[in-house]
């Protein structure tokens, strides 16, 4: 029998495991850790001793916190396994190759999206990302786009304190509104709110019980990557996340699809 309490071990070997993570190349010491865990350096020794011999985490000579090859080995099989992943590959290089531009696929995880793939653009001047990495939902073109079609979830982080993370940032009232304008035409835009000089523009993907269980989006430098790009870049995009939705089972409401139709004859009808 299951019990429906959460383990505070297990909970706190993940909060180093993200701190080690987000300390990146860098890495992390064991003093930083338990100052960041809010644990005694004593009590971060037991679970790092054990992290370690688990392969989670690895130490350098100067003594350091990396991730792990256990992690690598569980990360790979994962992406292996991945039926969205899969299913979504073949439209991010579609679509690189159609806007010039890099493309990531990401999947939400509580208030965040992770990125989970991504499909680099050729040109000389990109941006810098990698796949694991995790970005707020709220302010976000994969996010809101998700955000638009999960109610709950969008309760859950409206009613808490939200991270301006540039003054174009939307909280509030103002992202409820986004979000309704998101919902009614089906793709967000992430108009520098995340990080500024980024512009991006995000669609939803739908499984086979009708949740938005993953987005994909376009991004690029602000300057070369206008709000009538991503418009026009809309529809084709649309159409492909009504493909990706598709192979992974989700059912199309039968609904009128006259106007729903892109140049190249996909129906870009997702909800």
């Amino acid at each position: 029998m299951k019990s429906g309490r959460k383990s505070s071990s297990v909970d706190k070997a993940f909060e180093l495991i993200n701190a080690v993570s987000e300390a990146g190349q860098a890495g992390v010491s064991l003093g930083e850790l338990a100052g960041q865990a809010g644990i005694a350096v004593s009590t971060a020794h037991r679970y790092v001793t054990s992290l370690l011999e688990l392969g989670v985490l690895d130490r350098d000579a100067a003594g350091s916190y990396h991730l792990g090859v256990t992690l690598i080995t569980l990360a790979g099989q994962y992406l292996e396994e991945d039926g969205l992943r899969a299913a979504a590959r073949p439209y991010l290089v579609e679509l690189v190759e159609l806007s010039g531009e890099t493309v990531h696929l990401g999947v939400p995880v509580g208030n965040q999206i992770v990125y989970v793939d991504k499909v680099e653009s050729a040109k000389s001047v990109r941006l810098v990302s990698r796949i694991g990495s995790r970005s707020p939902l709220h302010c976000t073109a994969m996010g809101k786009a998700v955000l638009s079609l999960d109610d709950r979830r969008a309760e859950e982080i409206l009613v808490g304190p939200l991270d301006r993370r540039t003054p174009k940032t939307l909280t509030g009232d103002a992202l409820l509104a986004e979000l309704r304008v998101v919902r009614d035409r089906g793709y967000a835009i992430d108009d520098e709110e995340n990080e500024e000089g980024v512009r991006c523009v995000g669609l939803p993907i739908m499984n086979a019980s009708g949740q938005p269980v993953g987005a994909f989006s376009v991004s690029a430098p602000a300057n070369r990557f206008s709000l009538d790009d991503c418009h026009r870049l809309a529809p084709t995009a649309l159409a492909m996340a009504a493909d990706i939705s598709r192979r992974i089972g989700y059912v199309i409401p039968r609904r009128a699809r006259a106007d729903a139709r892109t140049p190249n004859g996909r129906d870009s009808t997702l909800i």
